[in-house]
Protein backbone atom coordinates (compact mmCIF):
# COMPACT_ATOMS: atom_id res chain seq x y z
CA UNK A 1 0.00 0.00 0.00
CA UNK A 2 2.77 2.42 0.83
CA UNK A 3 4.68 1.61 -2.41
CA UNK A 4 1.63 2.30 -4.59
CA UNK A 5 1.16 5.74 -3.04
CA UNK A 6 4.84 6.57 -3.60
CA UNK A 7 4.73 5.70 -7.34
CA UNK A 8 1.58 7.77 -7.82
CA UNK A 9 3.30 10.79 -6.31
CA UNK A 10 6.29 10.40 -8.65
CA UNK A 11 4.02 10.22 -11.72
CA UNK A 12 2.32 13.48 -10.76
CA UNK A 13 5.54 15.46 -10.41
CA UNK A 14 6.37 15.79 -14.18
CA UNK A 15 2.80 16.88 -14.90
CA UNK A 16 3.06 19.60 -12.31
CA UNK A 17 6.38 20.76 -13.77
CA UNK A 18 4.83 21.14 -17.27
CA UNK A 19 1.80 23.13 -16.15
CA UNK A 20 1.73 26.91 -16.69
CA UNK A 21 2.78 29.02 -13.73
CA UNK A 22 -0.05 30.86 -12.03
CA UNK A 23 -0.80 34.29 -13.48
CA UNK A 24 0.74 37.13 -11.56
CA UNK A 25 -1.70 39.19 -9.54
CA UNK A 26 -2.37 42.65 -11.00
CA UNK A 27 -0.50 45.41 -9.24
CA UNK A 28 -2.41 47.00 -6.43
CA UNK A 29 -3.88 50.39 -7.23
CA UNK A 30 -2.44 53.20 -5.17
CA UNK A 31 -4.77 54.39 -2.46
CA UNK A 32 -6.56 57.56 -3.43
CA UNK A 33 -6.69 60.43 -1.00
CA UNK A 34 -9.91 62.37 -0.58
CA UNK A 35 -9.29 66.01 0.12
CA UNK A 36 -11.86 67.26 2.58
CA UNK A 37 -13.25 70.61 1.56
CA UNK A 38 -15.74 72.71 3.48
CA UNK A 39 -17.57 75.89 2.69
CA UNK A 40 -16.37 78.84 4.75
CA UNK A 41 -19.20 81.10 5.83
CA UNK A 42 -19.06 84.88 6.10
CA UNK A 43 -21.37 87.66 7.26
CA UNK A 44 -20.99 90.98 5.43
CA UNK A 45 -21.40 94.42 6.90
CA UNK A 46 -24.41 95.06 4.65
CA UNK A 47 -26.25 92.11 6.22
CA UNK A 48 -25.67 89.59 3.44
CA UNK A 49 -24.29 86.13 4.13
CA UNK A 50 -22.06 84.27 1.70
CA UNK A 51 -19.98 81.10 1.53
CA UNK A 52 -16.63 80.41 -0.11
CA UNK A 53 -15.02 77.15 -1.17
CA UNK A 54 -11.29 76.91 -1.91
CA UNK A 55 -10.72 73.62 -3.83
CA UNK A 56 -7.08 74.39 -4.63
CA UNK A 57 -4.53 77.18 -4.61
CA UNK A 58 -5.74 78.72 -7.87
CA UNK A 59 -9.52 78.73 -7.69
CA UNK A 60 -12.41 79.61 -5.43
CA UNK A 61 -16.17 79.30 -5.56
CA UNK A 62 -18.25 82.05 -4.05
CA UNK A 63 -21.90 81.45 -3.22
CA UNK A 64 -23.81 84.72 -2.91
CA UNK A 65 -27.50 84.12 -2.35
CA UNK A 66 -28.49 81.19 -4.55
CA UNK A 67 -25.80 81.80 -7.18
CA UNK A 68 -22.34 80.21 -7.20
CA UNK A 69 -19.60 82.22 -8.93
CA UNK A 70 -16.39 80.47 -10.13
CA UNK A 71 -13.33 82.63 -9.43
CA UNK A 72 -9.64 82.38 -10.21
CA UNK A 73 -6.63 83.66 -8.31
CA UNK A 74 -5.37 87.07 -9.42
CA UNK A 75 -2.28 89.11 -8.68
CA UNK A 76 -2.26 90.90 -5.32
CA UNK A 77 0.25 92.66 -3.12
CA UNK A 78 -1.09 90.95 -0.01
CA UNK A 79 -3.69 88.36 0.85
CA UNK A 80 -5.44 86.27 -1.79
CA UNK A 81 -7.46 88.01 -4.51
CA UNK A 82 -9.90 86.12 -6.72
CA UNK A 83 -11.86 87.47 -9.69
CA UNK A 84 -14.59 86.21 -12.00
CA UNK A 85 -18.24 86.77 -12.91
CA UNK A 86 -17.74 90.56 -12.53
CA UNK A 87 -16.78 90.07 -8.87
CA UNK A 88 -13.64 90.49 -6.81
CA UNK A 89 -13.17 88.52 -3.58
CA UNK A 90 -10.10 89.58 -1.61
CA UNK A 91 -9.24 87.69 1.56
CA UNK A 92 -6.75 88.70 4.24
CA UNK A 93 -6.57 86.40 7.23
CA UNK A 94 -10.08 85.20 8.08
CA UNK A 95 -11.79 88.28 6.61
CA UNK A 96 -12.74 89.06 3.04
CA UNK A 97 -13.91 92.00 0.92
CA UNK A 98 -16.48 91.59 -1.83
CA UNK A 99 -16.55 94.22 -4.59
CA UNK A 100 -18.05 94.48 -8.07
CA UNK A 101 -15.76 94.57 -11.09
CA UNK A 102 -16.79 97.11 -13.69
CA UNK A 103 -16.31 96.27 -17.40
CA UNK A 104 -12.61 96.42 -18.28
CA UNK A 105 -11.44 96.49 -14.65
CA UNK A 106 -8.77 94.11 -13.40
CA UNK A 107 -8.85 95.52 -9.86
CA UNK A 108 -12.16 96.77 -8.45
CA UNK A 109 -12.39 100.52 -8.02
CA UNK A 110 -15.39 100.18 -5.67
CA UNK A 111 -14.49 99.85 -1.97
CA UNK A 112 -16.70 96.79 -1.54
CA UNK A 113 -18.08 95.38 1.70
CA UNK A 114 -16.14 93.65 4.45
CA UNK A 115 -17.21 90.11 5.41
CA UNK A 116 -16.16 88.23 8.54
CA UNK A 117 -16.82 84.79 10.05
CA UNK A 118 -20.18 84.52 11.86
CA UNK A 119 -18.40 84.30 15.21
CA UNK A 120 -17.01 87.82 14.65
CA UNK A 121 -20.04 89.51 13.10
CA UNK A 122 -21.72 91.87 15.57
CA UNK A 123 -25.45 91.64 16.18
CA UNK A 124 -27.54 93.93 18.37
CA UNK A 125 -30.59 93.05 20.50
CA UNK A 126 -33.90 94.86 20.01
CA UNK A 127 -34.19 98.06 22.00
CA UNK A 128 -36.23 97.91 25.24
CA UNK A 129 -39.89 98.52 24.59
CA UNK A 130 -39.70 97.34 20.96
CA UNK A 131 -40.97 93.95 19.72
CA UNK A 132 -38.69 91.20 20.97
CA UNK A 133 -36.91 93.52 23.42
CA UNK A 134 -37.01 93.72 27.19
CA UNK A 135 -39.81 95.69 28.87
CA UNK A 136 -39.08 99.41 28.88
CA UNK A 137 -38.71 99.52 32.66
CA UNK A 138 -36.90 102.71 33.59
CA UNK A 139 -36.87 102.00 37.32
CA UNK A 140 -33.23 102.09 38.47
CA UNK A 141 -32.00 98.76 39.79
CA UNK A 142 -30.46 98.67 43.23
CA UNK A 143 -26.70 98.21 43.28
CA UNK A 144 -26.83 96.62 46.74
CA UNK A 145 -26.23 92.86 47.04
CA UNK A 146 -29.45 90.93 46.54
CA UNK A 147 -30.96 89.45 49.68
CA UNK A 148 -30.99 85.66 49.72
CA UNK A 149 -34.31 84.35 48.47
CA UNK A 150 -35.32 87.66 46.91
CA UNK A 151 -36.53 88.14 43.35
CA UNK A 152 -33.34 90.02 42.55
CA UNK A 153 -31.31 87.02 43.75
CA UNK A 154 -33.25 84.92 41.24
CA UNK A 155 -32.39 87.38 38.46
CA UNK A 156 -28.74 87.12 39.46
CA UNK A 157 -28.92 83.35 38.94
CA UNK A 158 -30.21 83.93 35.39
CA UNK A 159 -27.43 86.47 34.72
CA UNK A 160 -24.83 83.96 35.93
CA UNK A 161 -26.42 81.20 33.88
CA UNK A 162 -26.16 83.13 30.62
CA UNK A 163 -22.66 84.36 31.43
CA UNK A 164 -21.64 80.69 31.50
CA UNK A 165 -23.58 79.96 28.29
CA UNK A 166 -22.01 82.89 26.41
CA UNK A 167 -18.53 81.63 27.28
CA UNK A 168 -19.39 78.05 26.30
CA UNK A 169 -19.26 76.74 29.88
CA UNK A 170 -22.50 74.82 29.49
CA UNK A 171 -21.69 72.20 32.13
CA UNK A 172 -21.38 74.91 34.78
CA UNK A 173 -24.55 76.59 33.55
CA UNK A 174 -26.43 73.29 33.83
CA UNK A 175 -25.82 73.25 37.60
CA UNK A 176 -28.15 76.26 37.89
CA UNK A 177 -31.03 74.31 36.31
CA UNK A 178 -33.36 71.94 38.12
CA UNK A 179 -33.06 69.38 35.33
CA UNK A 180 -29.26 69.73 35.06
CA UNK A 181 -29.54 69.75 31.27
CA UNK A 182 -26.76 71.62 29.42
CA UNK A 183 -27.56 73.94 26.52
CA UNK A 184 -26.85 72.58 23.03
CA UNK A 185 -24.91 75.35 21.27
CA UNK A 186 -23.97 73.44 18.11
CA UNK A 187 -26.31 75.57 16.00
CA UNK A 188 -24.73 78.84 17.07
CA UNK A 189 -21.61 80.76 16.18
CA UNK A 190 -22.30 83.17 19.03
CA UNK A 191 -25.05 83.80 21.55
CA UNK A 192 -25.70 86.60 24.06
CA UNK A 193 -28.40 87.44 26.55
CA UNK A 194 -30.08 90.40 28.20
CA UNK A 195 -31.76 89.81 31.56
CA UNK A 196 -34.57 92.07 32.71
CA UNK A 197 -36.00 92.99 36.09
CA UNK A 198 -37.70 90.04 37.83
CA UNK A 199 -41.41 89.87 38.50
CA UNK A 200 -43.02 89.33 41.88
CA UNK A 201 -42.33 86.22 43.91
CA UNK A 202 -45.36 83.93 44.09
CA UNK A 203 -45.96 80.85 46.21
CA UNK A 204 -47.60 77.53 45.40
CA UNK A 205 -47.54 74.06 47.02
CA UNK A 206 -44.66 74.79 49.36
CA UNK A 207 -42.49 76.41 46.67
CA UNK A 208 -41.74 79.95 45.55
CA UNK A 209 -41.63 80.97 41.90
CA UNK A 210 -40.46 84.05 40.04
CA UNK A 211 -40.29 84.92 36.34
CA UNK A 212 -37.32 86.77 34.86
CA UNK A 213 -37.57 88.20 31.32
CA UNK A 214 -34.74 87.32 28.92
CA UNK A 215 -33.77 88.38 25.42
CA UNK A 216 -31.38 86.17 23.44
CA UNK A 217 -29.48 87.30 20.37
CA UNK A 218 -26.49 86.17 18.34
CA UNK A 219 -25.79 84.29 15.13
CA UNK A 220 -26.41 80.81 13.87
CA UNK A 221 -23.39 78.91 12.57
CA UNK A 222 -24.73 79.59 9.07
CA UNK A 223 -24.39 83.34 9.66
CA UNK A 224 -28.03 84.35 9.99
CA UNK A 225 -28.95 86.55 12.95
CA UNK A 226 -30.70 84.90 15.88
CA UNK A 227 -33.24 86.74 18.05
CA UNK A 228 -35.48 85.22 20.71
CA UNK A 229 -37.29 86.49 23.77
CA UNK A 230 -39.25 85.05 26.66
CA UNK A 231 -38.71 84.28 30.31
CA UNK A 232 -36.90 82.07 32.75
CA UNK A 233 -38.97 80.68 35.63
CA UNK A 234 -37.08 79.95 38.84
CA UNK A 235 -38.19 77.94 41.87
CA UNK A 236 -37.05 77.33 45.40
CA UNK A 237 -38.77 75.78 48.44
CA UNK A 238 -40.62 78.02 50.85
CA UNK A 239 -38.94 78.95 54.12
CA UNK A 240 -40.29 75.87 55.85
CA UNK A 241 -38.59 74.25 58.83
CA UNK A 242 -36.12 71.58 57.79
CA UNK A 243 -35.42 73.02 54.35
CA UNK A 244 -31.79 72.53 53.37
CA UNK A 245 -29.59 75.38 52.13
CA UNK A 246 -29.59 73.77 48.67
CA UNK A 247 -33.41 73.65 48.60
CA UNK A 248 -33.56 77.34 49.51
CA UNK A 249 -31.48 78.35 46.48
CA UNK A 250 -33.13 79.66 43.37
CA UNK A 251 -32.75 77.28 40.45
CA UNK A 252 -34.07 77.60 36.91
CA UNK A 253 -37.21 75.51 36.58
CA UNK A 254 -37.72 76.19 32.86
CA UNK A 255 -36.82 78.62 30.10
CA UNK A 256 -39.47 79.56 27.55
CA UNK A 257 -38.34 81.67 24.58
CA UNK A 258 -39.71 82.13 21.10
CA UNK A 259 -37.60 83.10 18.10
CA UNK A 260 -38.51 86.31 16.34
CA UNK A 261 -40.26 85.91 13.00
Amino acid sequence: MKSSLYLTSLLLLPLAACSDPPAAAPPAKPATKTVAMAWVRYVCEDGRTLSALYPDADTAQLMVGDTTHPLRIARSASGARYTGDALQWWTKGDEGTLAPLKPGEDIASAPGVTCVPPSKAPVEPPAPGTPGGLPDDRTPLSEAPAAAGSAQAAATVVETYYAFVESGRTAEAAKLRRDGKPEDLKRFAQIHAQVGAPGAVEGAAGSLFVDVPVVLYGRYATGEAYHASGKATLRRVNDVPGATPEQLKWRIEKIEVATAK
